[in-house]
């Protein structure tokens, strides 16, 4: 009986406590009084002072002042016969075979790998849309800065590098004629896109000249890597490729944007700076190579009595002449073009002289 009592008992109080959990809300908590405020933090970098970095007249205007000053700022007029207009060398050029370099969306698209866009040349047929002939603000052809520099095409700096970097970055460039061949010569790689021969030099048989007879306006960067002359046998030897001081040393970026003298070279006028030459030449650039301009004059003698070069119109004839005479006229477009007057690869330019001279006399 005594057993019961306690087990009823153990029973009635497991049952009170389960209708006490029945029959009350749990307990919820309410806010305490607020606290006392905190010390400020330090305030942040406004949004837009990274914008101002590259986004400000500070910045920019320097930069489009040197650039009004180079070549590619001031755009050469031409006549274009067809259509009696006055062209710059944007609209002269849009054309199939000339936008990769001349026309600014045309590079954009061979460095995208995108197909070049086709036409005959402006008016009639412009490969890129133009705006009004002749006013180079009011159309997208020409070169600037937004041709060779990315712009925005990230905000992951960090990832993606800096905003306005090089287009073609620091990847070797791939020569056009000689696709087994690639120049690297670092950020000057965005130069060497352009400053290449568009043809080889003539190898064998007799060669039809004409007054565009030659590797065209830009061999710069083949000149100063010891390449793509026309190697004619000779006396004098030539130097292995790559192996220019100018070259091992120096750089179109170093030479060609170094800090300038003052506002006419330098930066983006692309006009050498002096102090560049002073970190190897110390007492000052020597004002020539020595005997170059002797040996180019004495080359266009020789040319103009093989039939090769007309005085009167400063120009290659349309003769055809055998090919030492061919390759002799080569070599004097490739130093004429180059206009460095030898100083991107003295020894090589001498040795083509030399060669070319050799073979005509």
């Amino acid at each position: 009986m005594k057993t019961f009592k306690q087990t009823m008992l153990v029973v009635l109080g497991l049952l009170f406590f389960a209708l006490q959990g029945c029959s009350h809300e749990d307990y919820i908590p309410v806010p305490g009084a607020p606290g006392a405020d905190g010390t400020n933090g330090t305030n942040g970098i406004n949004g837009t002072t990274e914008c101002a970095t590259c986004h400000s007249k500070a910045h920019t205007d320097p930069i489009k002042a040197s650039y009004a000053l180079s070549v590619h700022g001031k755009e050469t007029l031409h006549l274009d016969s067809a259509s009696g207009l006055t062209l710059t060398t944007s609209e002269y050029t849009n054309r199939t075979g000339c936008v990769q370099c001349h026309v600014s969306q045309g590079y954009i698209d061979k460095m995208d790998g995108k197909p070049l866009a086709i036409g005959i040349g402006v008016p009639s047929n412009p490969a890129y849309p133009v705006g009004a002939l002749g006013a180079i603000s009011s159309h997208v052809t020409a070169i600037n800065c937004t041709t060779c520099h990315e712009k925005h095409s990230s905000f992951n700096f960090v990832a993606d590098g800096n905003d306005f970097a090089l287009r073609q970055g620091f990847k070797p460039v791939v020569l056009d004629q000689d696709p087994s061949y690639s120049i690297d010569m670092g950020t000057s790689n965005t130069c060497v896109n352009c400053h290449q021969p568009r043809v080889l030099p003539p190898t064998s048989g007799d060669i039809k000249l004409s007054s565009r007879f030659g590797p065209h306006h830009g061999p710069q960067a083949t000149l100063l890597e010891g390449i793509q002359g026309a190697l004619i046998v000779g006396t004098t030897p030539y130097p292995a490729p790559k192996s220019a001081k100018h070259r091992s040393g120096a750089s179109c970026v170093t030479c060609h944007m170094g800090k300038g003298t003052d506002a006419t070279n330098g930066a983006h006028t692309w006009h050498p700076t002096p102090n560049a030459c002073t970190t190897c030449h110390a007492g000052g650039a020597p004002a020539a190579v020595t005997g170059f301009a002797a040996d180019m004059a004495t080359l266009q003698s020789l040319l103009v009595a093989k039939g090769a070069w007309s005085t009167a119109t400063s120009s290659f004839t349309s003769n055809t002449v055998p090919i030492k005479v061919a390759q002799a006229a080569w070599n004097y477009a490739l130093l004429m073009e180059d206009r460095s007057n030898g100083v991107h690869n003295p020894t090589y330019a001498k040795a083509l002289l030399k060669n070319s001279i050799e073979a005509l006399k």
